[in-house]
């Protein structure tokens, strides 16, 4: 019987600025995604850090958890699926949990993903079937993200492909939707 479990995805935006990180996940916004595994009703979760201005004029990250349209916009530009959500409450609680690091120097919303998904991957009961390691996880991503810049999937050469972003399952090791 096909699994109909919720799925967790990382997800890469456009994001304005210069890059500072050596291997350059800055490039992009770093985010969680969970939703269904049939998107019928197109709506899931976004989970990540965001930028901030604090009450003293100074950059700070918060915390976003939010309803999300799982349709394709000009800001996302891939998701990667990483796992096969067993606990949906129990991923929504390990992912508040996540520390926000203000007090860490060049901190940002890639080191929320990374340290969510090592929060996951030690929990062990809230993901089942699953790829939650970090090194992998960018890689396939980046990997991912960078073939869809080399079709010309983000510059307007290419019209887009329809209303769903372009996802590749890491678990099944293919692309699902170009």
């Amino acid at each position: 019987m096909p699994s109909g479990k919720n799925r967790l995805y990382v997800a890469l935006y456009a994001r304005g600025g210069k890059p500072k990180m050596p291997t350059l996940e800055d490039t992009y916004h770093w985010a969680l995604i969970t939703g269904p595994k049939h998107e019928d009703n197109r709506e899931g979760w976004r989970f990540h850090a965001i930028s901030t201005i604090k009450s003293d004029s100074t950059q700070g990250w918060q915390f976003e958890e939010m309803k999300t349209r799982l349709i394709a916009t000009r800001m996302l530009l891939v998701r990667v699926c990483i796992g096969k959500i067993e606990k949906d409450d129990r991923v929504r609680s390990i992912l508040r949990s996540v520390p926000i690091r203000d007090d860490t120097e060049n901190w940002n919303c890639v080191y929320w993903v990374k340290e969510a998904l090592q929060l996951l991957k030690a929990d062990g009961r809230a993901i089942g079937t699953g790829e939650l390691d970090w090194v992998l996880v960018r890689d396939t991503a980046m990997a991912y993200v960078k073939q869809k810049r080399d079709e010309h999937r983000f510059d307007g050469q290419v019209s887009m492909y329809g209303d769903r972003p372009p996802t590749y399952d890491l678990l099944e090791g293919r692309e699902k939707i170009p």
